[in-house]
């Protein structure tokens, strides 16, 4: 049996598919057309039309024809060729060049779906990487052709993540529609995005999950394979003329990962994209999918062409695919270093490869393409024209980002709902420990106590936010990286958005813990205690999202974050007098938010309070004082006296909430420039 036999044969467990039948019936066919594939495509099931008939009828004629003459530089898509690439990195070890990926050549069509393969290490993803404009170009060797001519291909290009980096509390459609309103520009009308939303959902089989949560660790979600190509389609919503895919169905059952595939090459034909991905050991119904096959091993090219000729290529070269096997399965057994036992002769056998690949007709025929296509006069030239790095303003970023965080805020029970009812119960219980406090000289260290843990402990609970954060900061790395908005619109977002919970927090812990423990009676006083309460999370919630942006892993930031608050309780000026604290540590109690914001709520506490002294036993109207008047002929004191012993003398109420003003801000600008160092140096 030929090989092109048994890969047919192979492909009938998927008969039923449209695509399966109509590959079969195309292929091969010198009249076959972009224009009939499609149309046969598209009559052969309704469950795979490119826009259901219900989703159709949401939408008006104008629309439709808006969004489809949405601006097009490129409507016969892009031939994206590379010629004898190369990529070379430094070994610190051997202080020598080493070469990773080696005189690399290939050419993809527009409505192909090209695949790379190859074993562990052999340099697949640093190919796509460099394919896709995302290695250093200093270390990079060769030449990246669009249309036959150079150019940038990150500008008509996107590259998907193999990550499935989504909001979990949002549904399949809020997530795309997202992406789509940052990622299409102003002039287009929101309801032409929503349409757009509603035909790449249709396109990726996605109809029936659309507005089901992603899912998280309280909600049950979507499945793994509806989860990755929800992931896919909120990357590629514009539809670019080039798609670099990593590694697209890692981690997915084998029919997860056929529909994947499938709605990949019926986006790139209908849409007449280029797509290349690397893949790891697809299933022969998945690997009968792509177009073109390339075969890395050592950094090397073992073989490019037509993934039909593949099994003839290796026929040819005495490794002849048994009936019944995979393909893609053979081919990596054959390449695979890793499990000969004999190392000689397994460095032998892929430089075999190598040699045979680079002096056989099927190298020579692609390089013969690439050059044609290099010198052609077609009207379809790459321009390398510029294009704008984001396709919304600064105004529009922040907006989208902050409607889109308060949304997540609001489903999220981990970002602000479960510190809410943390905070509000440990109010209840602050308020039973230090319930109605009093007026006695006996009580002044149970106000301080009270006014210290209000504080300190509070803001050492920020820690709770981590989770949540870190959980966030996956998806804006990915959307980051894909050019979908700029480091200031977030960081300015992600402030204005924790600035009503925050609030919130500090509500209810005020309502719950002041009237209980019985502090300066009066609204003034309630609210001046509310709004030091509220800086102090603000400027603790600024820290954490700063050391958490410094170290994204959740055990690290956590015990940094829980360094930090406790070393701000140490030089705080509570436990050890300001005038005591170590000369080398005053700079910290200056910088401590702890501080700032005790002192501010003691002072307007103790300010215009009066306490009563003890009175002596056995004396006439004599009274033993700790502050104040110490004479013995005083029966009270005032809580400025207090606060005098203390040397909290001139508290003055607006610059010390100035200073947790200035706190915040400096921990939101350290945040915004390790956002940007860490763009950089990606």
């Amino acid at each position: 049996m030929l090989p092109a036999q048994m890969v047919q044969m192979m492909d009938t467990s998927y008969d039923n598919d449209p695509l399966t039948q109509i590959r079969h019936s195309t292929y091969g066919n010198p009249a076959y057309t972009e224009t009939a594939y499609t149309e046969t495509v598209y009559s052969a099931s309704t469950r795979t039309s490119y826009i259901s008939e219900k989703s159709e009828k949401r939408y008006t004629p104008d629309i439709r024809l808006a969004i489809e003459e949405y601006k097009d530089e490129y409507p016969n898509g892009i031939s994206f060729a590379w010629k004898n690439v190369g990529y070379t990195i430094f070994n610190s070890k051997t202080k020598k060049k080493q070469n990773i990926v080696t005189g690399c050549s290939g050419i993809v069509h527009p409505g192909e779906v090209m695949a790379i393969m190859g074993p562990s290490g052999a340099g697949k993803s640093t190919l796509l990487d460099i394919l896709a404009g995302r290695k250093d170009q200093k270390m990079v060797s060769g030449q990246i052709l669009l249309n036959g001519a150079p150019g940038e291909v990150r500008h008509v290009s996107q590259y998907v993540m193999q990550d499935d980096a989504l909001m979990g509390v949002l549904t399949v459609r809020e997530n795309i529609q997202f992406a789509a309103d940052l990622c299409f520009p102003s002039y287009v009308e929101p309801a032409e995005r929503s349409y757009r939303v509603q035909q790449i959902i249709s396109e990726f089989g996605l109809d029936a999950v659309a507005d089901n949560k992603i899912g998280t660790v309280f909600v049950r979600g979507v499945s793994g394979g509806e989860k990755r190509r929800a992931s896919i389609a909120s990357q590629i919503i514009t539809l670019p003329k080039i798609i670099f895919l990593d590694e697209p169905t890692t981690g997915l059952d084998s029919a997860a990962a056929y529909n994947i595939i499938k709605s990949i090459v019926f986006m790139a034909r209908r849409h007449k994209i280029t797509v290349i991905a690397s893949i790891h050991q697809p299933s022969t119904e998945t690997y009968s999918l792509f177009d073109k096959l390339c075969l890395i091993g050592k950094g090397r090219t073992l073989y490019f062409g037509d993934r039909e000729s593949a099994t003839t290529y290796f026929e040819g070269l005495g490794h002849v695919c048994t009936p019944y096997s995979n393909p893609a399965d053979h081919f990596l057994r054959l390449i695979n270093p890793d499990f000969m036992l004999d190392k000689v002769e397994a460095e032998k056998t892929i430089h075999s490869f190598i040699n045979s690949y680079d002096q056989s007709k099927t190298k020579a025929n692609t390089l013969s393409e690439i050059r044609s296509i290099a010198k052609s006069s077609m009207i379809h030239r790459f321009s390398s024209r510029q294009k704008n790095s984001y396709a919304r303003g600064f105004v529009d970023q922040t907006y989208f980002l902050t409607a889109r965080s308060f949304k997540n805020a609001m489903r999220n029970v981990l970002m602000f709902w479960i510190r809410v009812a943390m905070y509000v119960c440990l109010a209840i219980l602050m308020g039973i420990t230090w319930w109605q406090v009093g007026y006695k000289q006996e009580n002044i260290q149970d106000r301080f106590a009270a006014h210290f843990f209000s504080i300190a402990f509070l803001a050492f609970m920020s820690v709770a936010g981590i989770p949540g954060f870190l959980e966030e900061r996956l998806v804006v790395t990915r959307e980051r990286a894909n050019n979908f908005y700029s480091v200031g619109p977030y960081v300015l977002a992600n402030t204005i958005i924790s600035i009503p919970f925050v609030m919130i927090i500090a509500a209810s812990f005020t309502a719950a813990a002041y009237p209980m423990i019985g502090l300066h009676l009066g609204f003034s006083h309630a609210l001046t205690f509310y709004l030091y309460l509220f800086l102090a999370l603000i400027v603790a919630e600024s820290m954490v999202v700063l050391i958490s942006a410094i170290i994204p892993i959740f055990v690290a930031a956590l015990t940094l974050v829980a360094f930090a608050n406790g070393f701000f309780m140490v030089v705080e000026g509570f436990f050890v007098r300001r005038d005591k604290i170590p000369k080398a540590l005053k700079w910290a109690h200056y910088i401590d938010y702890q501080k700032w914001a005790f002192e501010g709520i003691i002072r307007n506490d103790f300010y215009d309070l009066t306490f009563d002294c003890d009175s002596i036993p056995g004396s006439s109207g004599k009274y033993h004082c700790l502050y104040g008047d110490k004479t013995g002929n005083s029966s009270t004191f005032t809580g400025q006296d207090v606060l005098d012993s203390y040397g909290y003398t001139e508290i003055n109420l607006t610059k010390w909430a100035l200073a947790l003003v200035a706190l915040t801000v400096a921990f939101r600008i350290g945040f915004y420039i390790v956002l940007r160092l860490k763009k950089i140096t990606n």
